[in-house]
């Protein structure tokens, strides 16, 4: 199979493409805990579980970290505060635990000003939207350093 090269030109969609259709790590907004870390499990390589509604709108992601914080706080050595415990104490569906803000993708965007939002909020995975704000894909950043390495690399020795 030959590798596709595109350039921080190219549109999401053209990436997306390129990368194809994998198990994306969905919940509903109701979902419980289990039903987070099942669909965390189920998705190889995701750092995120995207917060959906039954339309696929987006309406948050939940991060591994975030989560991990919430259920291995025990595990840590740094002082927790008592804000912090009532909220890991009352925590109980995918709601709760949503990250803000949420930083997106449209398939309709070139990539560079992708890649310098995702620097910029030291993030690795991006969710990919259409023009109804529905999840219809992810992008990692291994996704672009792989699909757009010449690029990338010639800009580096310019």
């Amino acid at each position: 199979m030959m590798m596709r090269h595109l350039n921080l030109s190219s549109t999401v969609a053209e990436i997306a493409d390129t990368v194809g259709k994998r198990r994306l790590a969905t919940v509903f907004p109701e979902s419980e805990v289990a039903e987070i870390v099942n669909a965390f499990a189920g998705a190889e390589h995701a750092r995120l579980v995207y917060v959906v509604r039954h339309d696929q709108q987006l309406i948050g992601v939940i991060s591994l970290g975030h989560l991990a914080k919430h259920l291995l706080f025990h595990h840590c050595d740094k002082a927790v505060d008592n804000l912090q415990l009532i909220s890991m104490a009352t925590s109980e569906t995918a709601a709760d635990f949503i990250d803000r803000p949420v930083i997106s993708a449209h398939l309709s965007e070139t990539i560079e000003p992708v890649l310098k939002r995702m620097l910029s909020a030291n993030i690795k995975e991006i969710p990919v939207l259409d023009d109804q704000e529905r999840l219809v894909g992810d992008l990692t950043l291994v996704d672009i350093l792989h699909l757009c390495s010449k690029d990338i690399l010639n800009n580096e020795s310019s």
